[in-house]
């Protein structure tokens, strides 16, 4: 599985997945998270959320769930439930790593090939930017495929978290630039979007069976639990390097 790290925005990537930060209501927050929502369309978004939030009752801090992509470069979102920081002491860390392992998870299930994620937690929810970018690369570094996934991209923003990746010894491709001016050019038009203009039905057989394969996931209560446990051993090893720089 290849692991990169690009300077970009997020709702530009296109990828089979891009994962939000999400939260135990799947509602609408700040910074990436409206950034998705704006740019998927947030009326279709909005309605997709409150339909898992039906099936799927009671969401599980650290857990992902689904929905399409809609006016996005991506075909799904995976809404990654992310904690806040309190002290250290409330499981933090590992139900950060259970969130990315969570999303890994669930777009291998869903025969995704490639996923993009932010850095989780770094913004809002208050996690110091050096450990959120360990258990970030721990949590990815330590995920065995089991189907199809191939590319996993995490991609960074702020300049801080930039040089954390980069005293690391990771090559980052800066290509915010490019991307922007695409995102201001009027004759540009996403194929989410031109499918949306095109009356194409963006649920399709590979969408369709990207979601049941999702349902089938998530209905395993073994699946949750092994990605819970995998999160505690990664936020150990994640502190243990923190530490020792």
């Amino acid at each position: 599985m290849q692991f990169e790290i690009v300077r970009n925005d997020i709702t530009m990537m296109a990828v089979d997945a891009i994962v939000l930060p999400a939260n135990l209501k799947l509602r609408e927050g700040s910074g990436t998270s409206k950034a998705i929502f704006e740019k998927a369309g947030r009326k279709e978004l909005e309605k997709a959320c409150k339909g898992a939030l039906k099936k799927y009752r009671q969401l599980d801090m650290g857990g992902a769930i689904p929905t399409l992509a809609y006016k996005l470069e991506a075909k799904f979102i995976i809404h990654s439930i992310v904690p806040k920081w309190v002290d250290g002491e409330h499981h933090e860390y590992e139900l950060l790593s259970s969130a990315y392992l969570s999303a890994l998870g669930l777009a291998d299930a869903m025969s995704c090939e490639s996923i993009a994620f932010p850095l989780l937690a770094s913004g809002n929810n208050g996690f110091d930017l050096n450990i959120a970018f360990e258990i970030a690369k721990e949590s990815i570094e330590s995920y065995k495929p089991t189907n199809k996934l191939k590319r996993v991209m995490l991609v960074l923003y702020d300049a801080r978290a930039m040089q954390i990746a980069r005293t690391q010894g990771f090559f980052i491709e800066e290509v915010i630039d490019d991307v922007y001016i695409l995102a201001i050019d009027e004759n540009y038009v996403s194929p989410g979007q031109r499918a949306l203009n095109d009356g194409i039905d963006l649920a399709g057989k590979f969408l369709d069976d990207g979601i049941n394969m999702a349902i089938a996931y998530l209905d395993d209560q073994e699946n949750r639990k092994k990605i819970l446990q995998g999160g505690i051993i990664i936020a150990q090893m994640a502190i243990m390097a923190v530490k020792k720089k």
